[in-house]
């Protein structure tokens, strides 16, 4: 259903009316998908039941989360049943924990118990910019395709520590990702405890926490599951936006990715034809010291993971893969003392499912980090893309400690 409503578009000072998408009654199944003529049965009917992957399931024997509109559920219930899948209803409701992530009444000043919106991060990054000016540096790798500029900003309290870059919400709909990392951000600023205080003093952070600035204003301001870029993907206009974690120049197009401009995976028309990965690709090859970033991470929800390469092929694994594993459970172990949520780690092609042309295998082949990452955050599904704002803190939390482990591993084995 399709609701008008008159947006202000903070960013260009431009009023538009447009249609906020609303996904009332639209519910979430979590199906198992037992064989290959199960797999293929529902590819087959994505298009004519509406149906939208939220998680695919990585093998046979195992779930999708599959959420789709009101006026197909009866005749996808029925397929499930005649077929013989094994699913249950995980949302009955998707608009009812939108709404839920949506204020009554907004916050624009910076804090963790709501999602904020694009220009009010980049107002934020603008106070703190101001406040530690002898700290903190902003950058810019370019604009996006609508002309947002793509912001971010280095952390460092001193001249010659190693590095991490960080970049968040890649994919719109994915909002924990920047509500998480800017959190981290300011625990950085504001050390609360020694070991945080360690990590920010003795590391370089380098964070843009919205690297898909254009798809994650139309996900605030249109269409709040939105996940792609906002270029333009065919003649007709019909299909809009690239996935940008398959546009890197590593495999491009190997596998787990799709030519159809309509997918959810499709990976553009080239290798780096969406300006968010060609300029963030030149800032870290011009603007960063060769050597200088040892771990790279690309932070990602949903689903409890820490993936490392590789992504293509699950026969082979990465010369720095006992590294990469020492690392993760560093991260893994830490996060859990927090409050207890499990963190599964291994390559991402045997974990979770395969993948090219992602940041992570861009960074360890091309860049040669050692330490690469897609870390996925909470939850394993329950919520998914809309968990609520009070999930925001602990969230946070405990990927903060979760850093603190990950750089205490990678001194273990002197990475950093």
């Amino acid at each position: 259903m399709l609701v008008k409503i008159l947006l202000v578009v903070g960013l260009f000072g431009l009023a538009l009316s447009v249609e906020q998408v609303r996904y009332d009654n639209y519910k979430v199944y979590n199906v198992r998908i037992d064989d290959l003529e199960q797999f293929r049965l529902l590819n087959s009917q994505e298009k004519s039941l509406k149906l939208s992957s939220w998680r695919e399931a990585r093998h046979l024997g195992e779930s999708s989360d599959i959420m789709l509109p009101p006026e197909y559920q009866k005749a996808f219930e029925s397929l499930l049943t005649n077929h013989n899948f094994t699913y249950n209803l995980k949302i009955d409701n998707v608009q009812t924990h939108i709404d839920a992530q949506r204020p009554k009444q907004r916050i624009t000043s910076m804090e963790w118990t709501q999602f904020h919106t694009l220009e009010e991060i980049f107002a934020w990054l603008d106070v703190i910019e101001d406040r530690y000016p002898d700290i903190v540096t902003p950058f810019t790798i370019g604009n996006s395709y609508e002309g947002r500029p793509i912001r971010g900003v280095k952390i460092s309290y001193k001249e010659g520590n190693p590095a991490v870059f960080i970049e968040s919400n890649i994919h719109a709909r994915e909002w924990i990702t920047s509500a998480t990392i800017t959190y981290f951000i300011d625990e950085l600023l504001v050390p609360r405890n020694p070991a945080v205080r360690d990590i920010a003093q003795n590391v370089d952070w380098y964070i843009i926490p919205v690297l898909n600035t254009d798809g994650f204003a139309y996900s605030h301001e249109v269409e709040r599951l939105w996940r792609k870029s906002r270029l333009p993907s065919d003649p007709t206009g019909e299909c809009i936006g690239t996935d940008l974690n398959r546009n890197f120049d590593y495999l491009w197009m190997l596998t787990g990715a799709e030519s159809d401009p309509c997918s959810q995976i499709y990976a553009g028309p080239s290798a780096e034809s969406d300006p968010e990965i060609s300029q963030l690709t030149a800032y870290i090859n011009n603007s960063i010291p060769e050597g200088t970033i040892k771990i790279y991470i690309s932070l990602h929800s949903y689903g409890q993971y820490v993936l490392s390469p590789w992504g293509h092929t699950a026969l082979e694994f990465p010369e720095h893969y006992p590294q990469m594993m020492h690392v993760a459970k560093g991260f893994s172990d830490a996060l859990y003392r927090r409050y207890g949520t499990v963190f599964t780690y291994g390559s991402s092609a045997t974990t979770l499912y395969e993948v090219s042309g992602s940041g992570k295998e861009w960074a360890y082949a091309v860049k040669n980090i050692k330490i690469p990452y897609t870390i996925e955050l909470r939850d394993k599904g329950e919520l998914g893309f809309v968990l609520p704002p009070e999930d925001i803190i602990p969230v946070a939390r405990e990927v903060t400690e979760g850093f603190v482990g990950m750089i205490a591993a990678a001194r273990e084995i002197d990475i950093l």
